[in-house]
């Protein structure tokens, strides 16, 4: 991920117990002048908006500035791109995270220029796909119409702006941009559920399915049941 002179959001999710590891990337011309923070503001501070947000430092570079707190860790890479300019990337890695962890995440370059990259990093409880996988009978001829769920489970109460995507064989699907394809979202208070119908030949259907709520993903695989008759 390659920043640039403007500041930038993406949303992130990450599951409750799991790791997740953020990232900046940005190019300089001499690496003994990089100066890189990063910075945390609670959910809670950003959910009352207050006037004057409070962003607590994390990293300093490598030089981390909360030595008590042993789940943040920092790794640093540079790369030389040709004989002026210079990769550096910066990865901020969480292990075990719980709902304290929710909020803003941002990688901020002090020098040559400043240069900012800001996460918003969602905590839910849980990510699955129904079914684990599901096959399709060998005499089905003509249309073949399939049904997957997604469900994200969120112990935050009525909280329903969390992005759901569906991918077929690396491809993003879409009601708007495939004609085979309709997604629809279901919401209950700790939930949300998100379908996909897919109509077409059962050779056209067949292969791998992802839903994704970055970064986390679930896999599905449909496949054409084989002659061979199990006892």
């Amino acid at each position: 991920m390659q920043t640039d002179s403007r500041s930038s959001l993406k949303r992130v999710t990450a599951e409750y117990g799991s790791d997740l590891s953020l990232s900046c990337t940005f190019q300089n011309k001499d690496s003994d002048e990089i100066i890189v923070q990063w910075l945390f503001q609670n959910s809670t501070d950003t959910n009352h908006r207050r006037s004057k947000s409070h962003w607590k430092p994390l990293f300093l570079n490598t030089q981390s500035l909360i030595p008590r707190e042993t789940r943040y860790s920092i790794q640093q890479k540079i790369q030389k791109i040709n004989r002026t300019f210079i990769a550096y990337s910066t990865i901020l890695t969480l292990t075990k995270i719980t709902d304290s962890d929710e909020g803003l995440y941002m990688c901020k370059s002090l020098l040559p220029k400043t240069i900012q990259m800001t996460y918003q990093v969602q905590v839910i409880q849980s990510l699955d796909i129904n079914p684990k996988q599901l096959i399709i009978p060998s005499d089905e001829m003509g249309k073949y119409s399939i049904q997957l769920s997604c469900i994200l489970k969120d112990n935050h109460t009525n909280r329903r702006h969390h992005d759901i995507f569906w991918w077929h064989n690396n491809k993003r699907l879409g009601s708007r941009t495939n004609r085979y394809a309709r997604i629809i979202k279901n919401f209950t208070q700790h939930s949300v559920t998100s379908t996909l119908f897919y109509t077409g030949d059962s050779s056209f259907i067949t292969g791998n399915y992802v839903c994704e709520s970055e970064p986390l993903r679930r896999h599905i695989s449909v496949k054409l049941q084989t002659n061979i008759s199990s006892s």
